[in-house]
C-alpha cells in the first residue's frame, strides 16, 4: 500500500500501481494523461487498464516533491524548477475553447467539495459560477467589489488542476512523473498557480518557489480567490 485516505488508495504490485476511488475513477482522466503522453513531453505514467473505480499504471520509482524539496540544494531545486516550469509552458499553450474537465465534462472547483457546474462557454460564466458559490449573507457590497476583480480576458489553456507537491515525482534532480490528472481540463490560465496555494504547507519550500516558477504572476488573481474562498458556501 502506497497511499490510503477518504475511499482513495494506490496499491503497487511489481511494475505497476493501481490507483483506486470508491466514488469512481472518471474516463476524463484516462483520456487526459493518454492526451498528454502523445502531445507534450511530460512525464506521465502509461494506463494499462482501468474499471468504474480501479485504474492500473506505470509504477514510477521517485519521491514526492512534497518529501523532498526541502532537502535538496539550491542548485538541484533550480533544475527542478526549470523542468517544471518547461511542463507549465507546455500545458499553457494548448489552448481550449470552453471552461470545464477534460473532454468537456463538467468544471470543478474544488474550494472545498467537488462542486461542478458548466461547461463554460467563456469566462464570464466561469466567474458567475464561482460567486454563486458565496454564502447567503455575503453582503451585496462585498459581491459586488470581489465579482469587479475577475476578468474575462485570461487565456483558457490545459490545466492540470491540482500541481500539489505530492502530484510531483522526482528522482536524481528530475521530474520523473506528474500525477493524479483526474481534475485535468481547460480553464483560466492563472488556476494551475492558485490551487496548489490553496491551503499549502508553506513550511514546504516548493509553494513559496511555485509563485517564481510559474510563468507569470497573478497576485491580485490570487487574493481574489482567497477572498471568495473565506466566504464560500462550498
Amino acid at each position: 500500500m502506497i497511499f490510503e485516505l477518504f475511499g482513495r488508495k494506490v496499491i503497487r504490485h511489481g511494475d505497476l500501481v493501481t490507483k483506486i476511488n470508491t466514488q469512481g475513477i472518471h474516463q476524463s482522466e484516462i483520456d487526459a494523461m493518454q492526451f498528454v503522453r502523445e502531445n507534450t513531453t511530460i512525464p506521465v505514467p502509461r494506463v494499462h487498464s482501468s474499471s468504474p473505480n480501479s485504474l492500473t499504471m506505470d509504477f514510477v520509482d521517485g519521491a514526492t516533491l512534497h518529501d523532498a524539496w526541502n532537502g535538496l540544494s539550491d542548485a538541484e531545486r533550480a533544475t527542478i524548477s526549470a523542468e517544471l516550469r518547461d511542463c507549465l509552458q507546455q500545458l499553457r499553450a494548448i489552448k481550449g475553447s470552453y471552461i470545464g474537465g477534460f473532454g468537456n465534462t463538467p468544471a470543478v472547483d474544488l474550494r472545498r467539495f467537488a462542486f461542478e457546474g458548466g461547461p463554460f462557454a467563456d469566462e464570464a460564466g466561469w466567474n458567475e459560477f464561482l460567486l454563486d458559490g458565496l454564502v447567503s449573507t455575503c453582503p451585496s457590497a462585498l459581491r459586488r467589489m470581489i465579482s469587479t476583480q475577475l476578468r474575462t480576458d485570461h487565456d483558457i489553456v490545459f490545466t492540470h488542476g491540482d500541481l500539489d507537491a505530492r502530484n510531483i515525482l522526482v528522482r536524481d534532480t528530475h521530474i520523473v512523473a506528474i500525477i493524479d490528472w483526474e481534475r485535468a481540463g481547460f480553464y483560466p490560465e492563472y488556476l494551475d498557480l492558485l490551487k496548489p496555494l490553496r491551503g499549502a504547507n508553506w513550511h514546504v519550500g516548493y509553494y513559496n518557489a511555485l509563485i517564481d516558477i510559474f510563468p507569470c504572476r497573478y497576485d491580485a488573481e490570487y487574493l481574489a480567490d482567497q477572498f471568495i474562498g473565506r466566504i464560500s458556501k462550498r
